[in-house]
């Protein structure tokens, strides 16, 4: 005996509206207990730190394998044991040269950053002197000008005295007391690091493997039309991850380089401390670029504020270079958001998540606005309403002035070029 199909519209009005609240619910949560969620995620991430280290890892090293890989299979034999052996020297290739850059990092730029941060600190009050002998030759016909900023050097003189005695001090103590628990930390860390590598080795060797068992597990779960919707959802969201965050990476690092290259010919001091935090802060999207600018103007203006002017003009021409030239080479996609939305991404998910939301909110809203998008053309197409939907979505329509006698006998005419046609 046959089953009988349930087509009660009460039904899928009930599983509609429990999916609405059901969801509606996770949002209420997800906003008013972010800090429990927050809790918990920080727990669970701290137990798979190494697996999301080397996902990390590995994601970005891809392109980089991928092109490795492409180049051994132009040298190497085209057989079974070449292709195998072009995707093992890719991973070999691309792995040593991230080893070859975090070396780089770690044995220059972070010994000449720290002794550049230590000379700063402890050479501020010849600094402050010599900026107030500068004061007195230069303001002396203006005594207002020269009282206020006499009166600004005093209380940030102090204030910059009082943390330095406060704060800074007992946290440097409290360093070299807790030496112990810092080296544990770092030995922790290290050990994360390389279990990382490791898992990016393995998720690099088989990420087509990976690929097409994911592939294989959407498809099978899914319908497949609604398979195919989220997978192009997937491709969607990788163009975006892939193409912000690799190239965002790439481009702060180019502007560093040339920050590092342009101040060195000019002369400026602490050089590598001001081109790493140029580039460091340069990877947060709208306000990177007056994050960083604001603490290394400081910076020139205390060591020679003559050389100040010069660079704020220089921080502005090389944001404009990036901004209009660089950073789209660099990044390789198009957001496709407005500049409102680009700065309530970066507000909504840095106030939820800090630096990091900072840094994936673009691209993560970036997901979730094409998604609402399509649902709502999908929605006002179903409704009739495709006056509504921009012009690259209406779908083609006949003639306003064609009648529909017309219309249907246009289907029986012959096509435009052939005998009959003219004939």
């Amino acid at each position: 005996m046959m089953k009988k199909k349930h087509n009660n519209p009460y039904i899928y009005a009930g599983v509609t509206a429990i999916s609405v609240i059901s969801f509606t619910m996770l949002l209420v949560f997800i906003i008013f207990r972010h800090k429990e969620l927050s809790s918990a995620l920080d727990k669970l991430s701290k137990a798979l730190q190494p697996v999301i280290i080397g996902c990390i890892i590995a994601y970005l090293l891809a392109p980089l394998c991928n092109r490795f890989e492409r180049l051994f299979k132009r040298i190497l034999p085209k057989t079974d044991r070449g292709e195998k052996a072009s995707g093992v020297l890719g991973v070999v290739f691309s792995s040593l040269a991230a080893l070859l850059v975090i070396v780089v990092l770690i044995s220059l730029i972070v010994p000449a950053t720290f002794n550049s941060l230590v000379s700063l600190i402890t050479s501020v009050p010849d600094y402050v002197l010599s900026f107030i002998d500068w004061a007195n030759k230069k303001l002396a016909d203006y005594p207002m000008i020269y009282k206020y900023l006499m009166n600004a050097v005093d209380t940030i003189y102090d204030r910059f005295s009082k943390w330095t005695q406060d704060q800074f001090m007992p946290s440097m103590q409290t360093v070299l007391s807790g030496v112990g628990n810092g080296i544990g930390i770092a030995l922790q860390w290290l050990l994360n690091i390389i279990i990382g590598f490791i898992v990016a080795i393995y998720l690099l060797s088989s990420k087509r493997l990976f690929a097409k068992q994911g592939k294989m597990t959407l498809f099978a779960t899914f319908k497949p039309g609604v398979a195919e919707k989220i997978y192009d959802e997937i491709l969607y969201a990788d163009k975006m991850f892939s193409g912000f965050l690799r190239g965002k990476l790439l481009d702060s690092t180019l502007v560093g380089l040339i920050c590092f290259a342009v101040l060195r010919l000019m002369g400026f001091q602490d050089v590598v401390l001001i081109s790493v935090i140029i580039g460091v802060t340069n990877i947060i999207p709208f306000f990177g670029p007056f994050i960083g600018a604001v603490p290394c103007a400081l910076i020139v203006f205390v060591t020679d504020p003559k050389k100040c002017l010069y660079f704020i003009i220089f921080i502005l021409i090389l944001q404009q270079f990036d901004g209009n030239i660089l950073g789209p080479k660099c990044m390789g996609s198009n957001i496709n958001l407005s500049a409102f939305w680009v700065l309530f991404a970066i507000l909504l998910f840095g106030r939820l998540f800090g630096f990091m939301g900072m840094l994936l909110g673009v691209p993560i809203f970036a997901v979730i606005y094409d998604i609402l998008r399509k649902v709502i053309y999908y929605r006002l197409h179903k409704n009739g309403r495709d006056d509504l939907l921009p012009e690259s979505k209406k779908p083609d329509k006949p003639p306003e002035d064609t009648p529909p006698e017309a219309e249907e006998a246009s289907a029986e005419l012959p096509a435009e070029g052939s005998e009959a046609a003219q004939v």
